[in-house]
């Protein structure tokens, strides 16, 4: 897979972490590499928006007409966010544990005594 120009230097070393995974199971593919960089761009944001939180706390104050209300930062919904979409990608490129077991070579569940229900 050749990583786009377009990704800052995080962004390119995630890119080339996965495309390696992807290599190293036999399924890379230049037709993933739109999925592939969509990730590392996730996974990067995951890593900004973290760092920005550990520096700065979960939580701000606002003051209000009665005082100050406590509130959640806008990068605790953009991670959350982040989080998902990264999440879903892996799954569509079946890099989570349960699609590892499913491409595993040979691997069969073996039969259950509750198989009949």
């Amino acid at each position: 897979m050749i990583c786009p120009i377009h990704l800052d230097d995080l962004e390119q070393l995630l890119f080339g972490s996965i495309a390696g995974i992807l290599e190293e199971q036999g399924r890379a593919s230049p037709h993933y590499t739109e999925h592939v960089t969509l990730l590392a761009i996730r996974l990067a944001q995951i890593q900004r928006y973290k760092s920005v939180l550990e520096m700065s706390g979960d939580t701000y104050e606002s003051p209000t007409a009665r005082g100050k209300i406590i509130r959640a930062r806008p990068e605790v919904a953009m991670l959350s966010e982040a989080l998902r979409g990264a999440q879903s990608l892996l799954g569509e490129l079946m890099l989570n544990p349960a699609a590892a077991l499913r491409i595993a070579a040979g691997h069969k569940p073996e039969p259950g005594a509750f198989d009949d229900f």
